[in-house]
């Protein structure tokens, strides 16, 4: 009997500090996920932070980096991280460029001054020594609470360049965009949304480089094959693919039009040939258009000759068009001022000097020929650059014509 009370002795003495042990551990466990879950809500509100100081500053970047950065700062400092509103010193902001082939973002000192404005927005906040409650007890007061977002202006809605069902550039080739209600393109009006869009393959067969996002259809990818080439915007699918929406009355049109307004070329020569639906130009000749609204069943204007047009113009082509030679020459230079409509199954177009103005053709194969500069918009069926250009899209232009606006930011990071 005295052995069993012994015994019983022993176990108590055994089981309370196992049980001091066990309920230590148990604290400290508590006391961890209380803290790690502190931790993981200030994680997740610093990001939400991050992500909406990185959004506003994108969308100030149209405006120069200074304004980027202020939106930026405001945006962020509306935020609550740990229950203490953001103060500007804990967050980062940089103004660069996101490369849509590398996914790298790149500082940018010069904020695009002097050439085109930076499309990205990086933003790194951190709060430092965030109280912890529990971990005290486990030698750890404090933690460090980091998140960072990339954002990106006018990008993940295509607009600018589409060949609907596939994209081929045999040349080198180069976008970018400018806002025509800012003025002409030029340093100050140099931005990042030259888009070139499909709903099937982007082949580039020169070098490319893209101020821009590259889109492409379900299935299908960007494929480059050049020596060099670069996309300042995103390389991904676009969902969804389709022709974006416009107004173009040919029925209206074809009964009520300015084609009575047309006179002689320059050479004195009748550019119908005596059949007022079909515009022929060639030679060393040129035709002047002094603005209005024209039906045409077929243009063709090659050799040396060309069309100018000195005022808002707008052509209905309901048939293939050709325009190389000297092309067709838009005397305001301002692209919302020339507005090519064709239902054929092809458009030619040699840019020459400079062509401003937007050709919407979506059944048609594109094809814009030679070394050219374009200044505007371009739709077709299939799109075809059959040489070294430069195309510098329009926004103001898209937006008159498909209702686009293409400087919403978008996340990437």
């Amino acid at each position: 009997m005295a052995t069993m009370l012994v015994s019983r002795q022993r176990r108590r003495g055994l089981i309370v500090p196992l049980l001091a042990v066990m309920l230590i551990t148990l604290l400290g466990f508590a006391a961890l996920t209380i803290d790690l879950g502190n931790i993981h809500i200030a994680r997740s509100e610093m990001q939400a932070a991050a992500d909406a100081s990185a959004l506003a500053g994108a969308s100030g970047l149209m405006q120069m980096g200074s304004t980027a950065r202020q939106r930026a700062l405001e945006f962020g400092a509306l935020n609550v991280v740990a229950q203490n509103e953001l103060d500007n010193s804990e967050l980062d902001v940089l103004i660069g460029n996101w490369s849509g082939i590398n996914f790298t973002f790149t500082e940018t000192p010069d904020e695009g001054v002097d050439d085109v404005l930076p499309n990205a927005v990086q933003v790194n906040g951190t709060r430092q020594d965030m109280r912890l409650f529990f971990a005290p007890l486990m030698g750890r007061d404090t933690a460090d609470i980091s998140r960072g977002a990339i954002a990106l202006v006018g990008s993940g809605r295509c607009a600018g360049i589409w060949g609907l069902e596939g994209i081929t550039a045999d040349g080198d080739i180069t976008t970018d965009s400018y806002d025509a209600r800012q003025g002409r393109y030029g340093p100050g009006n140099m931005r990042p949304n030259g888009d070139i869009c499909s709903c099937q393959d982007i082949v580039a067969n020169g070098s490319i480089q893209i101020f821009g996002d590259a889109m492409y259809g379900d299935g299908y990818a960007f494929i480059p094959y050049g020596n060099s080439y670069e996309v300042r915007g995103v390389v991904r699918e676009q969902e969804p693919c389709g022709t974006p929406s416009f107004n173009a009355d040919f029925d209206a049109a074809s009964t009520t039009n300015d084609n009575g307004t047309i006179g002689l070329t320059y050479r004195g020569n009748d550019p119908f040939q005596g059949n007022p639906s079909h515009l022929y130009v060639t030679g060393n000749d040129h035709l002047t258009l002094t603005g209005g609204t024209y039906y045409f069943n077929s243009a063709l204007v090659d050799g040396r000759a060309y069309i100018e047009v000195t005022g808002p113009t707008v052509m209905y082509i309901d048939g293939s068009a050709t325009f190389t030679g000297g092309g067709i020459v838009n005397s305001t230079q301002d692209p919302r001022d020339l507005v090519i409509y064709v239902t054929g199954p092809t458009v030619r177009l040699q840019g020459g000097a400079g062509f401003y103005g937007a050709v919407v053709a979506p059944t048609a194969d594109v094809i814009l020929e030679g070394n050219s500069e374009y200044f505007g918009a371009v739709l077709g069926r299939t799109l075809d650059i059959d040489g070294n250009s430069v195309i510098h899209v329009d926004e103001a232009t898209i937006f008159d014509l498909f209702g686009i606006r293409s400087v919403a930011p978008i996340l990437v990071q």
